[in-house]
Order: C-alpha cells, then sequence, then structure tokens
C-alpha cells in the first residue's frame, strides 16, 4: 500500500488496504507501520469492532467497575465498555480484569466476530464439520459455535503449510489476519 511503510506485495497487501480505506483499522499508534505480523490484543479488536459499529455513543459504562484494568481514559476504554456492554467481549469475572494487551488467540477471534455478527441480527447458522483442517479438535468448547461459524462462513480457513491447513485454534492471531477475516466478513456476512 502506499500509506503503510511495513506492508509490501504479500497475501494480505489487499486486506490491509480494504481496512485502511473503510476505517476499519489503522496503523500503530504515532507510526507508518500496520505492523501485518505483529499479535491483534484484545483492546484492538474491541476497537476495529466499535469501528464497524460507527462507534456509537456509550452512556453504560458499568464496564469500569466490573473490570479492574479498563479505564475510561485510555484509546480502548469506550470500545471495550460499548464491546461488553453488548456482550461481544467479556472478561473474567472471577478476577474482574480484560487483560486489554494480552494477545487474542484465533479461536477468541472467531467467537468475537461470531457474537458481534448475533449483535447486528446477521446470520449466524452458517456451520462447519472442519473438514481437511488439522488441530479442530482442540478447538475449545466455550469458543466451538464461534469457529464452527467462522469457518462455515469462510471467515477463517486455517493457515496453509505445506498443502495442509492448520486451524491453529490456540494460536495467535495476526493483524494480517484481522484484516483479512474483516473484509470476508463485510462482504460476505449479512
Amino acid at each position: 500500500t502506499t500509506v503503510f511503510d511495513d506492508v509490501y506485495t504479500d497475501w494480505y497487501t489487499s486486506y490491509v488496504q480494504y481496512v485502511y480505506n473503510n476505517n476499519l483499522m489503522t496503523g500503530i499508534k504515532g507510526t507508518e507501520h500496520f505492523a501485518p505480523n505483529a499479535n491483534i490484543t484484545k483492546a484492538q479488536v474491541a476497537q476495529v469492532l466499535y469501528n464497524m459499529a460507527g462507534q456509537p455513543e456509550v452512556t453504560e459504562k458499568t464496564v469500569f467497575t466490573a473490570l479492574t484494568d479498563v479505564y475510561a481514559g485510555e484509546w480502548y476504554g469506550d470500545a471495550v465498555a460499548w464491546a461488553f456492554n453488548n456482550s461481544i467481549v467479556t472478561g473474567d469475572l472471577n478476577t474482574k480484569k480484560f487483560n486489554p494487551n494480552a494477545d487474542v488467540t484465533r479461536e477468541q477471534l472467531a467467537l468475537m466476530m461470531f457474537r458481534y455478527a448475533g449483535f447486528k441480527g446477521y446470520d449466524v447458522t452458517a456451520t462447519s464439520d472442519f473438514a481437511g483442517l488439522k488441530n479442530a479438535e482442540n478447538v475449545n468448547n466455550w469458543a466451538l459455535d464461534g469457529v464452527k461459524w467462522a469457518v462455515g462462513a469462510g471467515l477463517i480457513s486455517g493457515v496453509e503449510k505445506n498443502g495442509v491447513k492448520d486451524l491453529q485454534p490456540q494460536g495467535n492471531a495476526s493483524r494480517a489476519q484481522m484484516a483479512a477475516i474483516l473484509q470476508r466478513f463485510c462482504e460476505n456476512v449479512k
């Protein structure tokens, strides 16, 4: 792209351009870098989904008392509050933590996209039996519906290596993967 100095011709180039053009994702704050291979964090995903929703006003801010590591003054404060209010993200209510800077796994991302689609009233009936996907049996039960939907809806298809597609449910999701999932979501999920 002409926007980021670290995005070259690669599998993700058009996806990064798409999310930038549609105001869904930006670069790393204060730089001209997109950091396509960096892991995406929970706060970043919340912000992206909040951007997709049009950044609605957040009046209910109980998240700031429910989760002790989410702060109103942070760049992600309203995004996490909005996503928490709409059950798109949760935290660990036992520890009262959200861990905004924690990396997001591929199964966590699939579940958040599934919840966002449900919040928007989109069709979430797509499903998959994971045929041909390595490590599909390792998807955690709490994420199973979200991952089946994300695969069935064509949002994720596994990471291909040597002709084998690996679902990698506990692998970290990269910013480039997030960009690809966002474009597929915007173009195919209604």
